[in-house]
């Protein structure tokens, strides 16, 4: 069975606008990590997150990745 990876932007965390929440969805599970803002802005930079950030959808994600597959 094919592995498969999503991250999911949920926002700034509660009381710091520095430092990003994110989910990491594996497989079905998922994980919240913290990203600072500069990295996050980094990757947005590099393409890995697929929308602008500016709004948010009807899952209240502000950002999200592609769906990656292992081969």
């Amino acid at each position: 069975m094919r592995r498969k990876l999503q991250i999911d932007v949920k926002g700034t965390a509660e009381n710091n606008d520095n430092i990003i929440e994110c989910c990491l969805i594996f497989d079905g599970r998922s994980c919240i990590f913290y990203l600072s803002k500069a990295n996050y802005e980094a990757l947005m930079y590099d393409g890995l997150f697929i929308r602008d950030g500016k709004s948010r959808d009807s899952a209240n994600i502000i950002n999200t990745t592609n769906l990656f597959e292992e081969l």
